[in-house]
C-alpha cells in the first residue's frame, strides 16, 4: 500500500493522482544511444567516449526509474501531497484552503508532449511540481476542491 494511502485521515478521499511524464527518460535514452553510436569508432578516444556515455545514461536511468517509482503527486478533497524518495521520504502536504496561487509551466515540448510543472504559492512559500502529466488537469482538480 502506497505512502498515501496509508496516511489519509478520517473523511479524507483521493481525487486525482498525477503521474510523472515518460519524457524524463528522453535523457538517458540520448545518452545510451550515443554511446552506442560512438562504440562502433576504432579510435581509442571514440571508445572513452562512448564508456563515459554509457556510464552515464545508466546512471541517469537508474536515477529517473527510481524518481519515477518513488513520487506520488495527488489532489484529495483536504489538501496537496507530494511525496518523493524510495530508501528516504520527503513528504509535502499542503492544504486546499491555505493555497494562494497555482501557476503552470509548460515549455513547447511539454506542451506538445503534455507535461508541465505546477507552482502552488502557500503563505509566501512556493512548492514546485515537475514534469506532472496533464498538469492543467491537476490545477483543474486544486481549484475543484478549493470551491
Amino acid at each position: 500500500m502506497s505512502y498515501i494511502q496509508n496516511n489519509l485521515q478520517a473523511g479524507e478521499e483521493i481525487k486525482y493522482k498525477a503521474d510523472i511524464h515518460w519524457y524524463i527518460f528522453a535523457y538517458p535514452v540520448i545518452l545510451l544511444l550515443l554511446s552506442v553510436f560512438f562504440s562502433s569508432a576504432q579510435t581509442g578516444f571514440f571508445h572513452y567516449v562512448s564508456l563515459f556515455l554509457l556510464l552515464s545514461g545508466l546512471f541517469q536511468l537508474i536515477k529517473r526509474i527510481l524518481l519515477k517509482m518513488g513520487t506520488e503527486y495527488v489532489v484529495t478533497n483536504k489538501k496537496v501531497i507530494l511525496k518523493s524518495g524510495i530508501l528516504s521520504r520527503d513528504a509535502l502536504e499542503l492544504v486546499l484552503n491555505k493555497c494562494e496561487g497555482i501557476r503552470i509551466n509548460q515549455s513547447l515540448m511539454g506542451r506538445m508532449l503534455g507535461f508541465g510543472s505546477i507552482v502552488v504559492t502557500t503563505g509566501g512559500v512556493t512548492n514546485k511540481f515537475d514534469f506532472i502529466t496533464n498538469p492543467i488537469k491537476f490545477r483543474n482538480e486544486i481549484n475543484a476542491q478549493i470551491q
